[in-house]
């Protein structure tokens, strides 16, 4: 079969949390039962080549968390802050509300997330087809997740390039397990309201089958940055850092030729402010106490579980799910002016005024004509004015997303004398709505009314004026996007011969998928004609067909060395194939020592999205210069400070590229696991990526205009303009197409220690650190040189920012007695380098941008288990940190002082539960 795949995957039970390694050396070798762990199609006993990190059920309750984000950010491994998106992203991107993670630092899109070892439709945000809403896989049916820390190219798929979250659902449950839970933060905003029930009845061993209904509701309010100090300001003095913008009201007033700027209003700007990095004559917008920091949210998950036992041997099973994610956004109102490119296909764009740009021009006709500072700058003449103007008469922008996502597993297994065999078809949907509610007028209705003199951009407005900017609103649904994955995939396993230092095994197995990406937005949103999106989106609808084929051979060498052979074969329609190996050694020279090392290829083929997104315009975040003329003296010694060059913002292209080469990686690790003892282990591992052919969502605009020596070529001027002789034209594109980017390595060391001890009548202590340590970040530049991103903010991978911090720990100390138990746990990521403030001179001598504080937060919970019950109280980040300040917020993201990506602006937030659980069990 020429589409034949033979995927392999290495076994990787590694250092494990919540269910140790120490437990398994201290139990007996014939009570211990075989599984197959991530990482791995053949089934064995103990820990393989690979390192995997598991969390319980039960840890996922003892850290009072709520959602997938949550609890993921206490995986050492899984970077948060760079090149993926959590909920909050949102407001300022279009991310559609989709949660990802991204492992290693090296995107969500080379992360691969997993149900019960089979794929999940990719969130499908209008942008991105491949990265899985976290958010929309249910807690309440997870037994336990299951991390591999290294690309299993040679199971799930070679697209696995940074490793494989598994997330493990509860089979053959018994019983009755009720969850309510409720949280508030101290300061107010982003409380939590969540309700779950799992029910099982039958015993698939005693009754040849089982039934399992999870479901779950979850309710979370927004929190707003004027309700924290630290994210309701644009403006930091301190770090010369500032993200206002000019397009105010009061609105901001100039003429072409620059002979007249200001505002009548200044420095009497309300709800506009003065601005000390401005003259006091201009107003400045601060959008910050606006901004849904976390947006308002209600969560619905259903999971459905039914299995067969046809004879002793073989077992039927149908798994159903749906889950439904709604999040409603609120940010500051729309700004409009000639600061902002119209594309090219909007009605308005070839007339006058406005020629391309969503142009406001105030005639002396109108009546709130400032005609006093006008001819005060002019001596008389009262030319027409350009408006750079914040829709005040149209109000701030509310959106929703909801997020639907149906998914059926039909499959059948067992075992035929000495062969494992399964078979299972998969289908997988999800489908995302964006509904806007207010605040995104049509340029082609708000600009003739803005243009029509009658509008007062300094103060109230009559009734009539305000009805006829409301029925410029565009409100309904403006894109919907959907992906699918359908299939079918099949295995089996054999132990081929008996060796004297065992079996052996061998694992064989072949898939089909098909994988389509749609998005359908508005005719409005087509023609770029809703103001609030900044350009257009075009429909998509593309599928294609990948086959596969892996095989993997497990061979006992010694009684304490093994190797794990596999191998995967690829084909992607329309995109190529690759066949990529894999071989991992795992050897105890001792019973207490464990070594282990494995070398492997990875291959991804751009995503549908990444290939074929329309190319479409946009604006970049506020608060930008153009280093070529903001600031920069003309040939007769004036300094421009146009504000259409300084902190402004600049049209962008963005969108896929057909042309796209498909990544290839090497993967390499190297680890070592102490065990001296039942109640004590350690283990370090190393690992190396190397990267090639890295796909980008295009260069950050911010990166571009901090280095325009490298990026130069992404940059498109327009002519030179007689009012600024010598300095080259304004800006009028920033490309950000997707591209291939040349080499990305990363390199480091994960480290596990564990402990538990008797402290007699005072019950028991446990104790477990998790973290990861990063030597090596270095992306590659257009000439071939290499440049390292370690610890600090990096916005040009994948254009998404956020920050590789070089050490992140998850530490927990427990302690149990009787019906009581307790957990403290601490999350800490090291201190970064930030992005330099926009009004910082990065010229001078000596300059060093500053560093971001390190982010340390603690939590704690107490439980009480009296029968069926459990009690427990908590809270999370208790000492009330805030999260550090950083300059990336408001350059990267609408929210400002602190990166949304890296740490939680909740701050102490308490909360309850109490469960309910009777006759349960689970069972594999």
């Amino acid at each position: 079969m020429s589409y034949l795949n033979i995927y392999t995957g290495v076994v990787a039970l590694g250092l494990t949390v919540g269910t140790p390694v120490l437990q398994a050396v201290a139990a007996e070798p014939e009570a211990v039962e075989e599984i197959v762990v991530t990482g791995s199609r053949i089934r064995r006993t103990d820990e393989g080549a690979l390192p995997v990190q598991t969390i319980t059920q039960a840890q996922i309750q003892s850290q009072g968390v709520t959602t997938s984000e949550q609890f993921l950010q206490t995986v050492s491994v899984a970077v948060q802050g760079n090149t993926n998106t959590v909920s909050a992203s949102g407001s300022g991107v279009t991310s559609g509300g989709v949660s990802s993670v991204s492992l290693r630092g090296l995107g969500s899109q080379r992360t691969l997330v997993l149900i019960d070892g089979r794929r999940v439709a990719g969130g499908g945000t209008i942008t991105d087809s491949t990265s899985v809403d976290i958010n929309s896989i249910p807690l309440a049916a997870v037994e336990r997740v299951e991390v591999l820390k290294e690309g299993a190219s040679s199971v799930y798929g070679s697209d696995a390039i940074a490793g494989v979250i598994n997330f493990i659902l509860r089979k053959n449950y018994q019983g009755a397990d009720v969850n309510a839970y409720y949280g508030d933060s101290t300061d107010g905003g982003a409380g939590i309201s969540k309700a779950s029930a799992v029910l099982g009845y039958g015993d698939i061993k005693s009754d040849r089958f089982n039934v399992m209904l999870v479901g779950s509701w979850q309710k979370e309010k927004a929190l707003f940055g004027r309700q924290r100090s630290f994210a309701d300001s644009s403006i930091n003095e301190g770090a010369e850092n500032d993200t206002t913008s000019g397009n105010a009201f009061p609105a901001n007033v100039a003429s072409e030729d620059g002979d007249v700027s200001g505002n009548p209003g200044a420095p009497g700007c309300s709800p506009s402010v003065s601005d000390p990095f401005f003259s006091p004559d201009v107003c400045r917008y601060d959008p910050s106490p606006q901004v849904a920091l976390l947006p308002e949210a209600e969560r619905w998950n259903v999971y459905g579980t039914a299995r067969y036992a046809v004879t002793s041997d073989i077992t039927a099973y149908l798994e159903a799910s749906y889950s439904r994610n709604w999040q409603e956004y609120t940010i500051q109102p729309v700004p409009i002016s000639d600061q902002f490119a119209l594309p090219a296909n909007n009605p308005l764009f070839n007339l006058d005024p406005y020629n391309g740009f969503a142009t406001v021009l105030l005639r002396p006709s109108s009546p709130f004509y400032p005609t006093a500072l006008v001819t005060g700058q002019t001596g008389g003449a009262t030319p027409d004015l350009l408006v750079r103007y914040r829709s005040a008469i149209t109000g701030n922008r509310r959106w929703t997303d909801t997020i639907e996502q149906p998914r059926f597993v039909l499959g059948i297994g067992g075992d035929s004398g000495t062969w494992n065999w399964d078979v299972a078809g998969l289908y997988s949907e999800t489908t995302l709505t964006e509904d806007f509610r207010n605040g995104a007028p049509a340029y082609s209705r708000i600009l003739p009314l803005l243009n029509s003199g009658q509008v007062n951009f300094f103060g109230d407005n009559s009734a009539d004026v305000l009805a006829a900017a409301d029925a410029t609103q565009f409100r309904g649904e403006a894109y919907q996007t959907k992906t699918r994955i359908e299939g079918v995939a099949a295995s089996v396993t054999h132990d081929l011969v008996a060796m004297k230092a065992g079996a052996l095994a061998l694992a064989l197995g072949v898939e089909y998928r098909s994988e389509k990406f749609e998005t359908i937005p508005s005719e409005a949103i087509q023609s770029g004609d809703i103001s609030s999106y900044g350009g257009n989106f075009f429909p998509i609808d593309r599928s294609r067909d990948v086959f596969a084929g892996f095989a993997e051979l497990n061979i006992p060498i010694l009684q304490s060395l093994e190797a794990n052979l596999a191998v995967r074969y690829d084909d992607y329609q329309g995109t190529g194939s690759k066949t990529v190996p894999k071989i991992s050694l795992r050897w105890r020279p001792t019973d207490w020592v464990l070594l282990r090392a494995s070398a492997g290829q990875g291959f991804r083929a751009p995503s549908l999205s990444e290939l074929w997104q329309p190319q479409v315009t946009g604006v970049s975040a506020a608060g930008l210069n153009d280093p070529a003329r903001c600031g920069v003296a003309d040939a007769n010694g004036v300094v421009n400070q146009d504000s259409r060059d300084c902190a402004t913002q600049f049209p962008i292209t963005l969108g896929g590229n057909p042309n796209l080469k498909p990544e290839e990686s090497d993967n390499y690790t190297l680890g070592v696991v102490f065990e001296p003892s039942p109640n004590y282990s350690f283990g370090f591992d190393g690992f190396y990526v190397k990267l090639k052919e890295t796909i980008i969502f295009g260069v950050s605009p911010t990166a571009i205009l901090a280095d325009i020596d490298r990026f130069g070529s992404l940059v498109t001027r327009g002519a030179p303009e007689a009012a600024t002789p010598g300095l080259p034209g304004r800006i009028v594109n920033i490309d950000q197409v997707n591209l291939n980017f040349g080499e990305t390595r990363v390199a480091g060391v994960d480290a596990d220690f564990r402990t538990r001890f008797d402290i007699g009548r005072a019950g028991a202590i446990t104790a477990s650190i998790v973290g990861t340590y990063f030597t090596k970040y270095d992306i590659q530049n257009p000439d071939g040189s290499f440049d390292s991103i370690l610890g600090e903010v990096t916005p040009v991978v994948n254009g998404a920012g956020g920050v590789i911090p070089r050490w992140h720990h998850y530490l927990t100390l427990g302690w149990s007695l009787g019906p009581w138990d307790a957990t403290i746990t601490q999350n800490f990521q090291t201190s970064y380098q930030d992005l330099p403030g926009n009004f910082q001179d990065t010229e001078v001598a000596g300059f060093k941008p500053r560093d971001v504080a390190s982010y340390l937060t603690h939590d704690a919970q107490v439980a009480y288990h009296l029968d069926n019950w459990r009690f427990a109280v908590g809270a999370r980040n208790f000492m009330n940190r805030d999260p550090p300040y950083t300059n990336a917020g408001g350059q990267n993201f609408f929210q400002t002082g602190y990166d949304p990506g890296y740490a939680d602006p909740r701050g102490r937030f308490w909360y309850g539960q109490l469960t309910y659980s009777f006759a349960g069990g689970a069972s594999q």
